[in-house]
């Protein structure tokens, strides 16, 4: 089975791509035309002022391949019906994204209120975790470190399992968006913690079709973060907004609890629970405090930022870091499964 999956595979990772930056390439003078540019927060450091103007919306530009080869995939029978969910869960995501986009170009730059955003977050999740323990056909099951048998979500207990779910779903999410605050660094950390994802998939064949779909996806999600970042690395010719960095948080974390593995994005996304911890702990600090801060800007990239590195740097050191604990997971992961 893993055999005659892996051409395929191959063939669509590589198409996925090659449209990735084709999309670019034809998108970014559209997306220039309509001037569409993001304007940066007046609160954020003073050397991010002069990217005000820079094109949003790029996350179109893998989103669009993603959405549209997995779907051909399914009509044709080569990826399992889980697949198409999960491409559902991207789209819906990414759809919240680009309205909240559109707002901040068009009517208000703050774009959504965060109540207007949780709410819409929460219905497309709680879609999700319907489907995934009481519709999906599969049982869900939490694979545990070193533990042979994977725990089967049977009964009363998928009822705070899907709580769990639709948590996951918008903790992630919400992270990834974190994380998009420097050129390069969300598409950067992404790529490799996508891959870490399919490769968990790998280890979870064979006869599995959720963790066949979410294996196929984590490294189409790989190769289109790869295209993009073409026009997203320093200095970025467009950002991905949160159309890009929503869905990709969804879709990560979607492929997570389908395999059964959501332990997995603690270390492979690293980076993203640190952005959003980061921030936690800085406004809880701020309020238990009367106004002092931990850090000297949250997410934690604004923080080594202020202290002197470049963006360059700061990509670097936070992709070798998100290199480090996805190795660290999947071997958790193999140790425990040999």
């Amino acid at each position: 089975m893993l055999q005659d999956t892996l051409i395929p595979m191959i063939i669509s990772l590589m198409a996925i791509l090659l449209l990735t930056l084709v999309c670019g390439l034809a998108g970014l003078p559209w997306l220039r035309r309509l001037k569409v540019g993001q304007t940066v927060r007046d609160d954020g450091p003073q050397s991010h002022l002069v990217k005000s103007g820079t094109p949003t919306f790029g996350g179109l530009f893998f989103l669009v391949p993603l959405a549209g080869l997995g779907l051909a995939a399914l009509f044709i029978g080569v990826i399992p019906d889980q697949l198409a969910v999960l491409v559902l869960l991207m789209v819906l995501f990414g759809l919240i994204g680009f309205i909240d986009d559109l707002i901040k170009v068009r009517i208000n730059k703050k774009g959504l209120s965060v109540s207007q955003k949780t709410v819409m977050m929460l219905l497309a999740s709680s879609l999700f975790a319907v489907w995934f323990l009481f519709g999906s056909g599969e049982d869900a099951v939490f694979i545990i470190p070193f533990v042979r048998q994977p725990l089967v979500i049977t009964g009363w207990f998928r009822i705070p399992y899907a709580v769990f779910t639709v948590l996951v779903l918008y903790f992630v999410s919400n992270s990834v968006n974190l994380t998009d605050g420097v050129d390069g660094l969300a598409s950067s950390v992404t790529v490799f913690a996508s891959a870490a994802l399919g490769l968990a998939g790998l280890m979870l064949l064979p006869g599995q079709p959720p963790a066949l779909a979410g294996s196929w996806l984590s490294f189409a999600i790989a190769a289109g973060c790869l295209g993009f970042l073409a026009f997203n690395r320093h200095p970025a010719r467009v950002f991905m907004g949160d159309t890009g960095s929503q869905a990709l948080g969804a879709a990560l974390a979607g492929i997570a609890l389908l395999c059964g593995v959501p332990w997995l994005i603690l270390l492979a996304g690293f980076i993203y629970v640190a952005e959003s911890l980061s921030v936690i702990i800085q406004v809880a600090y701020f309020k238990r405090t009367g106004g002092r801060r931990i850090f000297r800007m949250s997410p934690i990239h604004h923080h080594f930022e202020l202290g002197g590195w470049s963006e360059n740097k700061i990509v670097l050191v936070f992709t070798l870091i998100t290199i480090l604990g996805s190795a660290a997971g999947l071997l958790l992961l193999w140790a425990g499964r040999s």
